[in-house]
């Protein structure tokens, strides 16, 4: 895994950000897929839908609050764990 690597993400939070308003945040997760799990689950249109509005929905509740919310700092990573847990509370809480 990219973080256990210490390895920066390909792209910004503006990029994530920018990627959940346009409904294309699978497409970024995708480049930080080594193990195609993502790429998996990405193929089934429903499923794709769902999640991409999962994570717009986490996005925003995150949005400008997220560092002292979540505590991630800088790692972008860090910031995509922080989304997908949000995301995951938002649905299941």
């Amino acid at each position: 895994m990219m973080l256990d690597r210490r390895e920066q993400a390909p792209f910004s939070f503006d990029d994530v950000y920018a990627a959940a308003d346009s409904g294309n945040l699978v497409d970024l997760l995708l480049k930080i897929d080594d193990s195609g799990i993502i790429e998996i689950w990405a193929r089934d249109p429903k499923q794709r839908a769902d999640t991409e509005s999962a994570l717009a929905d986490a996005a925003e509740a995150l949005r400008g609050r997220l560092v002292r919310k979540t505590g991630v700092g800088d790692n972008v990573l860090c910031m995509v764990m922080a989304l997908v847990l949000e995301a995951i509370q938002q649905r299941f809480h």
